[in-house]
């Protein structure tokens, strides 16, 4: 039963793959972004690095490799994005009819394409850290550090893709999955310990970073990158990334079977 279920799985992941290889500017614009956010973002805010209190918060006087983790998670969560669009796609082509009367489990059609997700996923973080490398951003962890960062990249990738999922099945539109994907990742992401160090944070912004997802996969990218190993914040983000993939995927899968049975 498990080996059916992984051929399925693996059939509808190279499906995605031949599909997004087919698709040369969208590979193109995955692997600019992270460029123009390091050029850009970093050059701008650079300054914020020369605050007496940064480099004691943070342990580095480089904006730029604090920001690295920030960098990391718009892509990531902008690659999600992709997962509910792509949905939309198959579900105004027909493709979704075919698989509704194919002897397969349903659940794989979702899971090759969240397994697609995650290695497009990797491959970005991966050209993210060897920009990073260029511009003098050092893995304090070291290569232990940077496969991690990659496995807690994707199940992050995946479980919030599970969001993108849910709203495109719910509504079936892609600009709907596009406006609400994008107003939940940018205000998460400015009001999370991913652009500043909590501590900088105005108040109110501070309480809003405790019960933020971003705030805890944005710090431990952040040790991974600048400190080491904290396994106290390893953990919390492991929890998190659970918490929301537990939440975002059992609702997607639910409401999937909902609109192919």
């Amino acid at each position: 039963m498990m080996s059916e279920w992984g051929s399925e799985v693996s059939a509808i992941f190279k499906r995605w793959n031949t599909k997004l290889l087919r698709q040369p500017i969208i590979i193109f614009f995955s692997l600019i972004n992270p460029l123009v956010w390091f050029l850009l973002f970093t050059q701008a805010f650079s300054a914020i690095g020369g605050l007496p209190s940064f480099a004691a918060l943070t342990g580095t006087d480089s904006y730029t490799t604090f920001f690295t983790a920030a960098i990391i998670i718009q892509t990531v969560t902008s690659s999600a994005l992709q997962a509910g669009i792509g949905l939309v796609n198959d579900l105004d082509s027909g493709f979704m009819d075919k698989m509704r009367v194919a002897p397969i489990s349903k659940s794989s059609i979702l899971f090759g394409k969240l397994f697609s997700d995650a290695i497009t996923t990797i491959v970005q973080v991966v050209i993210i850290l060897v920009i990073g490398l260029a511009l003098g951003v050092h893995v304090a962890s070291g290569i232990p550090g940077v496969i991690l960062i990659l496995i807690l990249a994707a199940a992050f990738g995946i479980a919030w893709s599970g969001l993108s999922m849910f709203v495109a099945l719910t509504s079936k539109s892609t600009q709907t999955t596009l406006s609400v994907g994008l107003l939940t990742t940018f205000p998460l992401l400015f009001l999370s310990a991913a652009v500043l160090p909590v501590q900088l944070l105005p108040n109110w912004v501070q309480n809003v970073a405790t019960v933020n997802p971003f705030t805890y996969v944005a710090q431990v990218f952040q040790s991974l990158i600048i400190r080491g190993f904290e396994w106290t914040t390893i953990g919390n983000a492991v929890v998190t990334i659970v918490v929301v993939g537990a939440v975002t995927l059992t609702a997607s899968i639910l409401v999937f079977r909902r609109k192919i049975s």
